[in-house]
């Protein structure tokens, strides 16, 4: 610390040559300042600068001291700023003190306490926070900073007496007080010792119901759960309309992880403020997060009768309509939001995919095809409006709708190569798509997903060195895509004997991914490749419980029928029929099976 403040002074010398230390200035910018000479650094304009700008950003007294900048004590705040600069901050905490306890100045005594807290040195804080005050008894922030010091240093009763007086102190009443206590509390380690002393405000001002909110919010923050729901029911006993009680009660209630009661609270709270539009809508959110949809959707039809423009709300119901298969009030909503501006992307992508589901395909591929180019899903709307024309009109139409789009964003004619690609394989064109997909990847020589594609459409032709090749590429530049991972794993576990070295690939996408169907399908294919039947069941059924499919279904049934449990295994199959009945690895493994 020597050597430290030796390298200021020898700084301060250098300036002084200049004549800096001679200059007078208004600590306040209430006394006469002298002209400055032509010849005076740049350095003194922003020292002066510096000063009233942090002046103006300290806490206003209206008894701050008058008196004239002199030669030392410009020196002490010189000392003060550039030990600041340099990082030496109990430096500054000393000197920001020493010119406080000589001026009087309490900006300088908050200045002061805030540096030594930064210092870390809290005696020293202590000791300046304990001048701020007496300079500036009616400063709340001076307050709170010494009633804090002063448990840091384990004088909890005189802290208290601060305490008391900062409550008093709130400019908007008691209530204000409370709760600055109680976030100020809230920063204590020593929970116990927080919440004691909360209580003991509390036993002060019995009357005061916002006090015992106080110390239900303080015990909330501090993770006392128990303690926070006692506080509240007492309180709601007394007071059953407080709606930030109600609320705190839901919070409490789903920090412990009773969403049941959680919702009560809130419903109560509704309740009793039914105009409150701000508590319904974390009512009606919180119905959504529990899957109460209906109700959710109630709560967000009366909220639209009072904010019918409110995008959010008609958003919400929106959706709502959609997961209750009510197409047509979904599509009103989803036109709504057109009509107002907003979620236009997330809108003509519903649109078009309510048309899809009613069977009205032009409209579909209309809506589709009004998704602007700007959109983050341009292209995947584009893509769907061409699979539409080639299921409802050919292959030639889709190819030459996606060939037309006029595009000059790199990432566009990428997805549109991969569009093309996947249209042509699902007409059976397999040497076509691959032309196409050759075409990309010589373009487009990194690209993840193109190269994904290519992948698995050379697996599909049986030619397995070029899919391993260009999923191992893809590792190369992202070793942790998930997806050629399992792909990958997948890959050598169904079409050659590399069972081991398979798994390992697909492991690594599971840690990543635990509850993706596809990979789960994988994890329990690789284990019945090893003839671990149990563990191959069980990711089976996880994935077939995700997502009911044609193919995970195949694979389950097998399981089951190896195990010798037939009529299980042809349950499952059935049940796979129905959701495709066309799938070719159902087909082969029953025909397989059951000849």
């Amino acid at each position: 610390m020597k050597n430290q403040a030796m390298r200021v002074k020898n700084r301060m010398k250098s300036l002084r040559k200049l004549g800096l230390a001679s200059a007078v200035v208004a600590i306040t910018g209430c006394s006469a300042m002298p002209p400055q000479s032509e010849q005076e650094p740049e350095v003194m304009m922003l020292t002066e600068q510096r000063f009233h700008a942090q002046a103006e950003q300290e806490p206003v007294s209206a008894n701050l001291p008058r008196l004239a900048l002199s030669g030392q004590l410009l020196y002490q705040l010189l000392v003060a700023e550039f030990a600041v600069q340099q990082g030496e901050l109990h430096l500054a905490a000393q000197a920001y003190l020493t010119t406080a306890y000589e001026t009087r100045d309490p900006r300088l005594a908050s200045r002061a306490t805030r540096m030594a807290v930064y210092a870390r040195d809290l005696g020293m804080a202590l000791q300046a926070a304990r001048l701020w005050v007496e300079l500036e008894p009616e400063q709340i922030e001076a307050r709170q900073s010494l009633a804090a010091l002063l448990l840091r240093h384990e004088q909890p009763d005189e802290a208290l007496q601060h305490m008391h007086v900062l409550i008093e102190l709130a400019p908007k009443g008691k209530g204000q007080g409370f709760m600055l206590l109680s976030n100020m509390l809230s920063q204590e380690s020593d929970h116990a010792q927080a919440l004691g002393m909360m209580g003991e405000v509390v036993e002060r001002h019995q009357d005061e119901p916002l006090a015992r909110y106080a110390l239900a919010h303080l015990a909330n923050r501090l993770h006392q759960y128990p303690e926070a729901l006692h506080a509240l029911e007492t309180l709601l006993q007394d007071e059953p309309d407080m709606l930030d009680a109600l609320v705190l009660k839901a919070r409490v209630y789903h920090a412990l992880g009773d969403e049941e009661a959680a919702l009560v609270s809130m419903g109560e709270a509704v309740r009793r403020h039914r105009d409150n539009d701000q508590v319904r809508l974390i009512y009606a959110r919180m119905l959504v997060d529990a899957q109460r949809l209906p109700e959710a959707r109630e709560q967000f039809q009366w909220l639209q009768r009072s904010q019918p423009d409110d995008s959010d709300v008609v958003y919400a119901l929106a959706l709502l309509a959609l997961e209750a298969g009510e197409l047509d009030e979904a599509e009103g909503h989803f036109m709504r939001l057109l009509s107002l501006g907003v979620r236009d992307e997330e809108s003509r992508v519903s649109l078009a995919q309510i048309a899809e589901q009613q069977g009205q395909v032009a409209d579909a591929i209309e809506w589709y095809q009004s998704v602007g180019p700007d959109a983050d899903r341009y292209m995947d709307a584009q893509i769907h409006a061409a699979r539409l024309l080639q299921r409802h009109q050919d292959l030639d139409a889709a190819l030459d709708y996606l060939r037309g789009l006029s595009l000059h964003n790199q990432q566009h004619i990428a997805q549109r190569y991969q569009g093309e690609a996947e249209l042509l394989s699902s007409a059976g064109e397999l040497a076509l798509a691959m032309e196409v997909y050759d075409e990309a990847v010589a373009l487009f020589q990194d690209n993840a997903n193109l190269l994904y594609g290519r992948a698995l459409l050379a697996e599909r032709m049986d030619r397995l060195d070029q899919a391993e090749a260009d999923l191992r590429l893809i590792l190369e530049n992202e070793p942790e895509h998930a997806h050629a991972l399992n792909a990958l794993g997948y890959t050598l576990v169904d079409r050659t004997e590399r069972y081991e070295e398979g798994l390992r690939y697909i492991k690594r996408a599971y840690r990543m991914l635990p509850n993706d169907p596809a990979i789960l399908d994988s994890m329990g294919w690789a284990y019945y490749r090893l003839e671990r039947l149990e563990e191959a069941e069980d990711y089976l059924r996880r994935a077939y419980q995700i997502q009911p499919d044609a193919e995970i279904g195949a694979h389950l049934g097998e399981v089951l029928w190896v195990q010798g449990r037939e009529e299980a295994a042809r349950a499952i199959w059935r049940e796979a029929s129905e959701l495709d009945a066309a799938h070719p690895v159902l087909l082969e493994t029953i025909e397989r099976l059951q000849p």
